[in-house]
């Protein structure tokens, strides 16, 4: 059985259709049908099983993918590890992160990286600090940096840090020439924010309780760029560490106040590792790279 097959079929399991995973591995759905029924008749059951909507993993397939997922990643690994007794740095560094996260920490450490070892790529998921964990524990990303990233056995904090808390708006917005606003000022203007999986909505909602105070979640969007553009337009309020917003506040059109509360104020991130997986040299590189940047922010933090 060629290892093709197997990398074939772990496509496939993460596709809605045999088509799908065909343009993510630039060949031919003729070629990712082949490899199934040579895994199919190498197991003698039936993997995938086509329907209206697409395809789905039978049983049977369902323990071949997790099975073939931990041996690729073994696979990649021990390629890894071959290549850096060779000096040469190589292979993918898999990263989870939250979004507005990846401006100020994850971009900045790449450049530098991939300038010292030009051989390695990225794989770059991003999310809320659940999904984040999820990835890093199922072993679909190596290193992972998020807010508040939630207690498990299977994975480890190594470094984190604290940010300020700033509340981001357009420049004509009423509140723009204060110098610091409370949560009262905020309870009073529509809100732009993420769905309640993540650390600053539930952040606010504790607040809210705490305070006894309504916000209007007017915007409900995931995406950080959705909710820039509403607070570009006026529409909105949004609440960004401020690492996050020093690119933005160049422009004219938005204006980044610091929002006084003890809770609210500031945000704790946090870089994780998985506690227990042998992870390749150029992650390890990386994360200790990422490290140093999460040190560096300690170091320079004012509140």
């Amino acid at each position: 059985m060629q290892l093709r097959a197997l990398r074939y079929f772990s496509q496939v399991a993460k596709s809605s259709s045999l088509r799908d995973a065909a343009d993510k591995l630039f060949v031919a759905p003729g070629a990712v049908t082949r490899q199934i029924d040579i895994l199919e008749h190498h197991y003698g059951a039936p993997l995938i099983e086509r329907t209206p909507r697409g395809i789905k993993l039978t049983r049977e397939g369902e323990f071949l993918a997790q099975a073939v997922d931990a041996t690729l990643r073994e696979l990649d690994a021990v390629k890894e590890r071959i290549s850096s007794t060779q000096s040469v740095v190589s292979g993918t560094v898999r990263i989870c992160a939250a979004e507005s996260l990846i401006a100020a920490f994850i971009a900045p450490v790449i450049c530098t990286f991939r300038q010292r070892y030009p051989a390695v790529s990225f794989d770059i998921d991003i999310g809320s600090a659940p999904h984040v964990a999820e990835q890093l524990i199922s072993g679909h990303a190596d290193v992972a940096l998020a807010f508040y990233m939630p207690v498990s056995a299977e994975l480890q904090v190594t470094h984190y840090c604290a940010l300020q808390h700033k509340v981001l708006m357009a420049a004509h917005h009423p509140l723009a020439k204060k110098s610091l606003l409370t949560l009262t000022d905020l309870a009073r203007h529509p809100l732009a924010i993420p769905p309640a999986s993540y650390a600053v909505r539930q952040l606010l909602e504790s607040a809210a309780r705490r305070e006894n105070l309504h916000f209007d979640l007017c915007y409900i969007a995931s995406s950080l760029e959705v909710q820039k553009a509403l607070a570009r337009q006026g529409l909105a309020l949004l609440i960004l560490p401020q690492l996050n917003v020093n690119d933005t506040t160049g422009h004219e059109d938005f204006v980044a106040v610091p929002l006084a509360d003890p809770l609210m104020g500031t945000v704790k991130v946090d870089l994780c590792l998985p506690r227990q997986r042998t992870l390749s040299m150029a992650t390890r590189i990386f994360h200790q790279m990422l490290a140093e940047q999460i040190d560096r922010q300690n170091g320079s933090f004012q509140y």
